[in-house]
């Protein structure tokens, strides 16, 4: 089995308020992460918080399609919010934000650290080539000492319009072009394979920008009943 389980994904980098910092984690737990896997179609989702970059925070939701993302039921938990949910965002800050097709996925399980790098294809270059000089890298990145997942996701715009055209707040997050997630269970294993294959300088040659890196810790996992 694939670590990403199924082809959609949602993610999300924010900086909290620290004065609602313990209230957030509460609300992730109790209430935020559970009732979008209690919906259907998203089979997990997973906080992490930054060790190294920023933001601060990052949440991964995985479904089975990218369409799956914007269920029905999803539209209606965006479309109406409490008033504990209401103020909770109205501490987000630097928020970035985008739903995403699985372009590739390799390893199995979760890792206890990721890797989160945040890419734009250059303007002009070969968007094949580009694809392919990526998932060559993921490829080697799983032959690396304690990597245990390595994943390209590519955005998905439809779906992310169909879901801000009813939401209630987030409408202007900033949006997210692709990104690369490395699981391993050791920060200093992510630390060589960043300096080994994914440097600024590499990723140019490989025809992509970077807008953001960061090295985060997995806080809390929940996955649909029986997964």
């Amino acid at each position: 089995m694939a670590a990403m389980m199924g082809t959609g994904a949602l993610a999300l980098w924010i900086d909290v308020d620290p004065a609602l910092d313990r209230e957030t984690d509460a609300w992730y737990i109790e209430e935020h992460m559970p009732e979008r896997i209690d919906i259907g179609g998203y089979r997990r989702a997973r906080r992490y918080q930054a060790m190294e970059g920023a933001p601060r925070y990052l949440t991964l939701f995985e479904a089975d399609t990218p369409d799956a993302l914007a269920s029905p039921g999803y539209l209606r938990l965006v479309g109406k919010i409490s008033e504990q949910s209401k103020r909770i965002r109205a501490g987000f800050s630097n928020v970035a934000r985008n739903t995403f097709r699985v372009r590739d996925t390799h390893g199995r399980g979760l890792g206890a650290v990721a890797a989160s790098l945040r890419l734009r294809q250059h303007d002009g270059k070969n968007t094949a080539a580009a694809h392919a000089w990526l998932e060559e890298r993921l490829r080697a990145a799983m032959t690396q000492h304690a990597i245990v997942g390595a994943h390209s996701l590519e955005a998905a715009p439809h779906v992310r319009e169909r879901m801000d055209a009813v939401r209630v707040t987030g409408v202007g997050d900033a949006k997210v072009e692709h990104v690369v997630l490395i699981e391993a269970t050791r920060a200093d294993d992510l630390r060589t394979l960043r300096a080994d294959l994914f440097t600024t300088e590499a990723l140019a040659q490989g025809g992509w920008t970077e807008d953001a890196y960061g090295l985060y810790a997995l806080l809390y996992e929940v996955s649909e009943p029986g997964r």
